[in-house]
């Protein structure tokens, strides 16, 4: 008897400018596509965002389909599971992620199961029919170096990749009031060994010729005696890398840590800043000061790190004048480049349960819920306000203008240098930092459109 034909699906949101440039998978699904096709499984996962491209229900054909369901995606996730249930009535829908693990009820009707919280070790037994439930828990990975090695061929379009996404750890040991981490993965901080990071480096190596790497970790540093044998690894096996990696403002007090991670191939870190303001950092639950954040900022470029500052608006604490202070501050301390968010109220979230209870929540449409667009109502300005002048604070930073000075000024430097024969220090200027940049703005001008869409959408659901 030959096994289930099974497809998984990552949709894609609609109104998120990021998600069109950062073609990166989930890795729950290729972790749980590989344990089924180790398992004799025929087994592929289709992902909206790298294929670029709104999948057709029509098109599909699976004995069992497996989707996910984000917050940003949550409404695409469940027209799917309705459209895929209607037109395949005798295959199955199973439906997993955060949001369809937050929010159950939003899924009961268009899914034969829906699985709660980490699927590794239940997804063999909800394949093979073992459960009759509607709702499935699943149950936290002990022991993450258990793992199968991923086996992206299964992912289609794989090798358009270019950058590889790896994920070394779960759990987070802090308690910010707006991230649904701890609420999914636990506080308790589950990670693999350094060699076995190593092994999924190699592992990844075999299938693209791609050589740059991204930690999904929401704190990759977290372990800081596991970061030094990692790069200490890597550099012994002179396995020649790039990789960027989530951290916290906390890793400039180890500046050793940063020479080693810069020598084993270090080039970004992506670091949630949040705020410029004690106040607000306070009321986030974010355990660091503004203070911490100039202090990282300086440490790390002095490394010649390359920083992707996270700032978020819309706290309580918040005004109008703040996000203007918020870009000059990035503008200042040459942060390289930047995302300005809107505080969202994921479902599950401190935030979200006090926003609730507030009555202060606009409305539910998920398709908004992706950090771009106000969908409460901030205490010290109006939602158009907020969704705005956070757009204003992305064309103030990545203005055509500010970047044309900063090139010109670049190559002034490289001719004067080179004047007086310093060509050594000429190798030290970069300017693909300004070509991010530059994308940026057209990239943010391009789609303009959809903030006025919101506006018409936000003034639609205010009457």
């Amino acid at each position: 008897m030959s096994k289930s034909r099974i497809l998984f699906i990552e949709p894609s949101g609609s109104t998120n400018l990021f998600d069109n440039y950062m073609r990166l998978p989930l890795l729950g699904s290729l972790y749980l596509a590989t344990i089924l096709k180790n398992n004799g499984y025929d087994v592929s996962i289709l992902n909206e965002n790298l294929l670029k491209k709104k999948i057709d229900p029509l098109e599909l054909k699976a004995d069992i389909f497996c989707i996910t369901a984000l917050t940003p995606t949550a409404n695409r996730a469940k027209y799917l599971a309705e459209q895929l249930k209607k037109l395949y009535p005798e295959s199955k829908v199973i439906v997993g992620g955060i949001h369809a693990t937050l929010l159950t009820d939003e899924f009961v009707e268009v899914a034969d199961h829906i699985v709660i919280g980490e699927a590794e070790d239940v997804i063999l037994d909800v394949i093979e029919g073992k459960y009759t439930e509607k709702l499935i828990n699943g149950s936290k990975v002990s022991d993450v170096n258990s793992l199968p090695m991923i086996n992206y061929s299964l992912l289609e379009g794989y090798e358009k990749m270019d950058i590889l996404p790896l994920m070394t750890s779960r759990g987070c040991p802090f308690d910010c009031n707006f991230c649904t981490v701890t609420k999914i993965f636990g506080k308790i901080f589950r990670m693999q060994s350094p060699e076995r990071i190593i092994a999924e480096i190699e592992n990844a190596l075999t299938y693209v010729k791609c050589r740059d790497f991204f930690f999904y970790d929401d704190n990759f540093s977290a372990n800081k005696k596991r970061v030094n044998e990692f790069c200490d690894l890597l550099l012994e096996k002179k396995i020649d890398i790039s990789f960027f990696a989530q951290v916290r403002s906390d890793i400039a007090k180890d500046p050793e840590l940063i020479e080693k991670m810069v020598k084993a191939g270090l080039r970004w870190v992506y670091i949630g800043f949040e705020s410029i303001s004690d106040a607000t950092l306070k009321a986030y639950h974010k355990s660091q000061t503004k203070a911490d954040i100039e202090k990282a900022i300086e440490v790390l470029h002095f490394y010649g790190v390359n920083i992707h500052g996270m700032f978020m608006f819309g706290a309580d604490t918040d005004v109008i004048q703040s996000m203007y202070d918020t870009v000059d501050f990035a503008i200042d301390n040459s942060i390289d480049t930047v995302q300005f968010m809107i505080l969202t109220p994921f479902p599950g979230t401190q935030v979200y349960t006090a926003m609730e209870n507030e009555k202060r929540l606009i409305h539910k449409n998920w398709d908004y819920y992706n950090a771009m667009f106000a969908v409460f109502q901030p205490k010290n300005m109006s939602p158009s306000e907020l969704t705005i002048e956070t757009y204003k604070a992305y064309t103030r930073f990545y203005s055509i203008t500010r970047t044309l000075m900063d090139t010109l000024r670049i190559f002034y430097n490289i001719f004067l240098d080179a004047l007086v024969w310093n060509f050594q220090r000429t190798k030290t200027y970069s300017l693909s930092n300004l070509l991010l940049r530059a994308g940026a703005q057209i990239i943010i001008r391009k789609y303009a459109s959809l903030y006025s869409s919101y506006m018409k959408y936000f003034f639609g659901t205010a009457k």
